[in-house]
């Protein structure tokens, strides 16, 4: 016991100060921090004292909640609104589901708000189709795919299917990208079919009361191809939503003339009972939607063989001259490749207006008035007024949640567009269901509101820090619909998945820097991670990925390189021209040098001395395992990779012959990542040990790897990522299962100790 206690004093104590401790802290006040600046924004009253304030230092709400309220749309080419929008509503025929206008104003929808969500759908055409029924019969691509996109978003606001229906309105289909919410989807409707056959769902029961429920309605507005309207759309300007929002006294929507609609909006603004907004439906941004040209590569051999080898030339031009075999693809392509160059924007439309009205019932102080984020007006020195301001609702347009696979390419084929207008308000509570058919399923209140409008404008900064759209449209998706609470766990996720990673880092070099025996650890498994690691930089780049993803897979392959070097020993040393030049040594031999890996060539030669220890048969028996796992792993895994590379060659397109190489072995290093690791769970199971491995720094990826998992389900990414989220936590069971299956036993060589296994270790080695 003594002898214990005195070895265990002799260690040198590790310090409480640590590179891994102050990293912790740091952020873990970082953490707190956020967390405190952002419920300081939402709630800006919070930390202020207002029993010092007298009544008369208070800016009180001007309108009421619950307010009856009524709405007018307007769809046109003007940028503010005036009295000339007004003229066209009152020239119009009676038929509410079809209007034609030659002008640059014409009126969508006008309605009286008393439900917490509305929402309405319109088909913007220049054919000349009366019957909203008829529509699709047309022989126009146009015009069945904007027909599509209305069936499909309308059919997700009136689908009642709890988490579903509500992650498919704000992300625009992430259950097709999540694997947990692609099982559930799965299970759910093939209950409902089974239930179907059983004729114990009646199908058109279930149709007819998901129908009612919203109410939709669609309405179809005939846009000549020559008006100044429809040349605004695709002439690279723009045309305006705007929104008139009054108090139901002023008799918005009731006007019968000119002259009343003028004077109901003039009563209206002089008593501060008026709210007006608008938003721009094109948006002018890269063209990323335009790849580079692609074509089956088979193409490509059978007109080598046909041109060289049967000497026919009937073929004039080679499949992989676009210029020729892809001509109006290939001059699209340019046009936008010289628009990026120019930093030009690509015109796209927006399909979805999201309006939500805001008002807030706080009274805030005088001096603090601006954060609320409100309109402030002049009102008359009254009882409720006392300070003589007033703050009035807002109308904000939600843009958080509309995506760039939302946009809609415009071009001059382009001859009809779906737009969808929904209309929220917060201050309207209702126990049914019945009316909330939007895609945010209500309004936000001014808390969220500040929020969203705080996360917005940092997210749209990030592209000046290299964030591609791509990216951007994840933290989009993320904060659409999203409560604070999930939104505190992401940012907490975040910043552990940030340490987690600083702290794998400093805790591999500083393995790998201390490690003087390679006993238990297989070389050849480094090796071929960092050649999974090279594989995935260079896909990263042949994709064009922004640097955010691109620099740090660039700085793992540089410590992946460094582990290999570590490991391995390698060294650029004078050629000794008495050896046998090996493979890889064949260029450096031409300038004097050649590669050797010292440190395995000392191992090597330790094994083959007749005075060998314990120790060198283990290190023996290592080499051995590593390369007997490594042959076998070779022959499992080489047909499947052939195989799938010639299923790609023959039935997918790519844009080259590099393209294919790069996108085949980056698919087959994410499907089949996991089996690189086999090699060190073979040495193990041999060695019967586990405690040669680095577990600080297994445990600190694991729960990285954890964190990926829990953002896969969120967040869009593509298939095979997400298979290696989940490969990563299968390698890590098994780990664990074998560190309980092999306890530490510090009697044993393997271990560190001098017992008595040498033996039983030859024997092992002579049975393999």
């Amino acid at each position: 016991v003594w002898s214990k206690m005195a070895q265990s004093s002799s260690k040198p104590k590790r310090s409480i100060v640590s590179t891994s401790c102050v990293s912790s802290v740091l952020m873990g006040l970082y953490v707190v921090m956020a967390c405190f600046n952002l419920y300081a924004l939402m709630y800006p009253l919070s930390r202020i004292d207002l029993s010092t304030t007298p009544p008369e230092g208070f800016v009180n709400p001007l309108w009421s909640k619950e307010e009856k309220i009524q709405m007018k749309i307007y769809l046109s080419k003007k940028k503010s609104f005036d009295k000339s929008l007004l003229m066209n509503e009152f020239d119009e025929d009676e038929n509410t589901d079809v209007r034609t206008t030659d002008d640059h104003t014409t009126m969508l929808w006008g309605v009286g708000v008393s439900q917490s969500s509305m929402s309405k759908s319109f088909l913007l055409t220049t054919s000349d189709c009366r019957d909203i029924t008829t529509c699709g019969s047309e022989d126009d691509p146009s015009m069945r795919q904007a027909i599509s996109w209305l069936d499909e978003a309308e059919k997700q606001m009136l689908e009642d299917k709890g988490v579903i229906s509500t992650l498919s309105g704000a992300g625009q289909g992430i259950e097709s990208t999540s694997l947990l919410l692609s099982l559930y989807e799965a299970i759910v409707t093939q209950i409902r079919r089974i239930l179907e056959v059983l004729s114990l769902v009646d199908e058109t029961n279930a149709a007819n009361s998901g129908g009612n429920k919203g109410l939709l309605e669609r309405s179809i507005i005939h846009l000549p191809r020559n008006s100044s309207m429809w040349t605004a759309l695709l002439g690279n300007s723009t045309v305006y939503v705007h929104v008139v929002v009054a108090r139901e006294q002023y008799n918005l929507i009731d006007a019968k003339n000119l002259n009343d609609a003028v004077s109901a909006i003039g009563r209206a603004s002089n008593s501060h009972s008026l709210l007006l907004g608008k938003v721009g439906l094109v948006k002018h941004d890269e063209p990323n939607h335009i790849t580079k040209p692609k074509r089956i590569l088979l193409d490509d051999l059978v007109y080598c063989v046909r041109k060289y080898i049967l000497q026919d030339k009937s073929q004039e031009f080679p499949p992989w001259d676009m210029e020729h075999s892809q001509p109006e693809y290939y001059e699209t392509y340019n046009i936008a490749q010289r628009m990026k160059e120019k930093h030009q924007g690509y015109p796209f439309f927006k399909p979805e207006v999201a309006i939500k009205y805001l008002i807030d019932e706080d009274s805030y102080p005088m001096n603090l008035a601006h954060v609320s984020g409100m309109e402030l007006v002049r009102v008359g020195k009254s009882q409720f007024h006392p300070s003589t301001i007033a703050h009035i609702p807002a109308l904000h347009v939600d843009e958080i949640g509309l995506t760039s696979e939302k946009y809609i390419p415009l071009n001059q084929s382009i001859s009809s567009l779906p737009l969808r207008i929904s209309f929220d308000r917060s201050d309207v509570e209702e126990d049914d269901y019945v009316h909330r058919s939007t895609a945010t399923a209500g309004g936000i209140s001014p808390a969220r509101w500040r929020l969203l409008s705080h996360l917005s404008q940092a997210i749209e900064s990030q592209k000046e820090l290299g964030f591609d759209q791509s990216d951007i449209d994840d933290l989009r998706r993320l904060i659409a619909d999203t409560n604070v609470t999930l939104l505190g766990i992401t940012v907490l996720a975040s910043a552990l998945h940030l340490l987690f990673e600083f702290l794998t880092f400093k805790n591999e070099v500083s393995f790998w820097r201390n490690n003087k025996d390679l006993t238990g650890l297989s070389v050849r498994s480094l090796f071929l991670d960092m050649i999974g690691q090279c594989v995935i930089l260079l896909f990263l780049i042949e994709k064009d990925s922004s640097l955010l993803m691109t620099i740090p897979s660039a700085c793992g392959v540089l410590i992946a390189m460094w582990k290999c070097k570590r490991a391995s020993g390698l060294t650029l040393v004078k050629a000794d021209s008495s050896k046998a030049a090996s493979r890889w040594n064949y260029i450096p031999r031409l300038l004097g040098f050649e590669v050797r890996a010292t440190r395995l060539e000392s191992m090597t030669k330790a094994t083959e001395n007749s005075k060998r220890t314990s120790k060198d048969d283990l290190q023996a028996l290592t080499m051995e395992c590593d390369r007997i796992a490594t042959s076998a792993l070779s022959k499992f895994l080489v047909p499947l990779v052939v195989s799938y590379a010639l299923y790609s060659f023959v039935s997918e397109e790519h844009s080259g012959w590099y393209s294919w190489f790069i996108t085949t072995a980056s698919s087959a290093v994410y499907a089949l990542g996991f089996a690189l690791m086999c090699p060190q769970l073979f040495l193990n199971y041999k060695l019967k040990s586990v405690a040669h491995l680095p577990w600080t720094v297994l445990c600190y990826k694991s729960v990285n790897t954890f964190i990926d998992d829990l953002f896969s389900f969120i967040i869009r990414m593509p298939t095979m990522a997400r298979i290696s989220c989940f490969r990563d936590d299968i390698v890590f069971f098994i780990y664990i299962y074998q560190r309980w299956l092999y306890p530490v036993d510090n009697s044993r060589p393997v271990e560190g100790g001098d017992g008595p296994s040498t033996e039983s270790v030859s024997e092992s080695k002579k049975d393999q």
